[in-house]
């Protein structure tokens, strides 16, 4: 929260006029007996509702502790209240003596809340790479219906070399096939040639 800093330490002045129907813009830093004259649309920077002029409430911005509201000023674009404290703080009566008024927003009406622990630090290129193979890997387990034995390096099957294959499984290899070869044809012929002689001994 930006907002130009308060005027010099001397006593806020609260305007008794309610501006009302003024074509002159209400001064920052001057305090207001009612809402209706000041800006419309400002913030007010507390959880809680504004409080009312009169209503007691605690400062707990550099100790200032229960006051009392008086009025309302604007700066900035947010909505404070001119509170009275019961006690000014000792230090404040060393900085401005005799002042019993302070302008105050509605952040400074509330304890102080705990900064929020930084948010962890965003995980390295590579362990995100990894986290996405594991998925990737865990994945394709679900989708084998996590059977282990699936995929497994043991699995592969080699390919072998032509000359170690089945002729009668792969025909596309005819070098494996059995030929007759002209010097078998030879034997043959001889070999019924003497069995047509043999028998011709006995014939009629």
């Amino acid at each position: 929260m930006m907002i130009t800093p308060a005027p010099a330490p001397k006593q806020p002045e609260i305007c008794p006029s309610q501006w009302l129907n003024s074509v002159t813009p209400c001064p920052q830093w001057i305090g207001y007996p009612t809402r209706l004259s000041l800006p419309i649309d400002l913030i007010w920077s507390a959880d809680f509702a504004v409080p009312e002029i009169g209503s007691r409430v605690h400062i707990y911005m550099n100790g200032f502790g229960p006051a009392e509201v008086k009025a309302y000023f604007h700066a900035d674009g947010y909505l404070g209240v001119i509170c009275q404290p019961d006690e000014m703080p000792d230090w404040y009566k060393k900085q401005a003596p005799g002042i019993t008024l302070g302008y105050f927003f509605g952040r400074e009406l509330e304890p102080r809340k705990p900064t929020p622990a930084p948010a962890a630090a965003a995980a390295v290129p590579e362990e995100n790479e990894l986290g996405r193979w594991s998925d990737q890997l865990d994945a394709a387990h679900e989708a084998n219906g996590n059977n282990p034995a699936i995929n497994r390096p043991d699995d592969w099957i080699p390919e072998y070399a032509d000359d170690n294959q089945d002729h009668e499984e792969y025909p596309e290899h005819p070098g494996d096939e059995q030929h007759d070869y002209p010097e078998d044809d030879y034997q043959d012929a001889e070999a019924e040639a003497l069995g047509d002689l043999h028998n011709s001994q006995f014939e009629d």
